[in-house]
């Protein structure tokens, strides 16, 4: 028998569970969904890492998207921080295009990157992380909001809709050869 089991929705888990403990004969094949291994999977590997859990539905992340909002480089120098504090206040005003035009990135220098995230529910939220320069040094996570529904759809205008990435693969976003 073949079948495929998201590995974040407890139903299926429990009823392979189930499957499995009455069926002593039963062998189950499947397939590893996150086996791919490219940059957009990555982050949203590391998306799921930080938020452990959709802080909206309390779910998995099955039909969630993610979208890149901006970056900004965070330094000692005067004129990183100005740019920092700029980057929060659009952010806490809502400011979703002049947000979308913050793409500043270093190699050498420490990056405060958010995110935006959309729950199955309909409602999206925005998560702030920083991300150290040294690639041995974990992402940390500064703040998550969720937004209200009239914002949530304002800020979904402003997106492309190509920029919504999934959280989790789903079985539809891969092709057998």
């Amino acid at each position: 028998m073949k079948v495929l089991i998201a590995d974040d929705d407890r139903g299926y888990r429990d009823f392979l569970r189930q499957l499995l403990e009455q069926e002593q004969d039963v062998q189950v094949t499947g397939i590893a969904m996150d086996s791919e291994v490219t940059p957009r999977n990555a982050v949203a590997r590391e998306l799921r890492r930080i938020l452990d859990g959709c802080p909206i539905c309390d779910g998995g992340f099955r039909h969630h998207a993610y979208a890149l909002l901006g970056m900004v480089v965070t330094d000692e120098k005067q004129g990183d921080q100005k740019r920092l504090e700029q980057f929060f206040r659009l952010l806490w005003e809502h400011r979703w295009e002049e947000v979308l035009r913050f793409r500043e990135w270093s190699a050498t220098k420490d990056t405060v990157v958010a995110f935006a995230f959309s729950c199955n529910k309909a409602r999206l939220g925005i998560l702030t992380i920083l991300s150290p320069a040294e690639a041995v040094s974990p992402d940390n996570p500064l703040h998550f909001f969720i937004l209200s529904a009239e914002e949530g759809r304002k800020l979904q205008a402003a997106v492309a809709p190509e920029k919504w990435i999934p959280l989790r693969s789903t079985l539809s976003d891969h092709q057998y050869q």
